[in-house]
């Protein structure tokens, strides 16, 4: 079953080294998100804190991304115009992140669940953000990126594989689709992305897209069976 959620993508002030904003981001601005859960807006919560550690040939993104998992488009319209929120969650994004913060709301399949789910405690998580290819239409895309057409963009066998694919809507998409990533430690995975195959997903994915954020996951709120985090 898919799951609907919001991947948004955090950059840090200027002023806030990478430990200050994944501070303040799991504690004060904690409080504010947790409103919104009692609230009822949100089903699932999940803070992916960036690491300083890098992969070789990959932009890096953002600082951090929270991961929201909702009931549908209507319950985030009402999240964003809620009291809890317009005084609470919002305004406080200014004081540790620096605009524009990049948001989608997607569809995500479980493309190969954890064996061990405790094996994921402490794990890294790589997410690598894709634009389709222009060739590839949207609902194409979307079929195929779910299904898992292609593999995993990296060689190797993470500890756990999902993938999201951004939902149309008015405005033009970022980006199309998200593919996050478990792996036991950081020797494991750069090997994988070393032995990764450049050609994976051609057709599917424009060239020179991939982006991405190597993170550990905070698991706050702990998101449907069906979701997974």
């Amino acid at each position: 079953m898919d799951a609907l959620k919001v991947v948004s993508f955090l950059n840090r002030r200027a002023d806030y080294s990478l430990p200050a904003f994944s501070e303040y981001w799991r504690t004060i601005h904690r409080g504010h998100a947790m409103k919104l859960v009692e609230a009822g807006f949100m089903q699932g919560y999940v803070q992916n804190h960036g690491v300083a550690a890098g992969l070789e040939g990959l932009p890096v993104m953002a600082d951090g991304s929270p991961e929201l998992w909702i009931d549908g488009l209507d319950t985030l319209e009402r999240l964003i115009a809620s009291r809890e929120y317009q005084e609470g969650a919002g305004p406080d994004e200014a004081n540790f992140v620096t605009p524009p913060v990049l948001a989608c709301v997607a569809h995500e399949r479980i493309i190969q669940e954890a064996a061990e789910p405790a094996a994921l405690q402490g794990a890294l998580k790589l997410i690598l953000v894709v634009s389709r290819a222009p060739q590839a239409n949207a609902a194409d895309f979307r079929e195929r990126w779910l299904s898992g057409d292609g593999g995993p963009l990296l060689a190797g066998q993470p500890l756990r594989l999902t993938r999201q694919a951004v939902v149309e809507g008015d405005a033009p998409a970022v980006f199309d689709g998200v593919e996050c990533s478990w792996w036991p430690d950081l020797e494991t995975l750069r090997r994988a992305w070393r032995q990764r195959d450049p050609a994976a997903g051609r057709g599917l994915i424009a060239a020179d897209s991939l982006r991405g954020l190597l993170a550990r996951a905070e698991v706050v709120v702990q998101p449907p069976q069906s979701a997974g985090g």
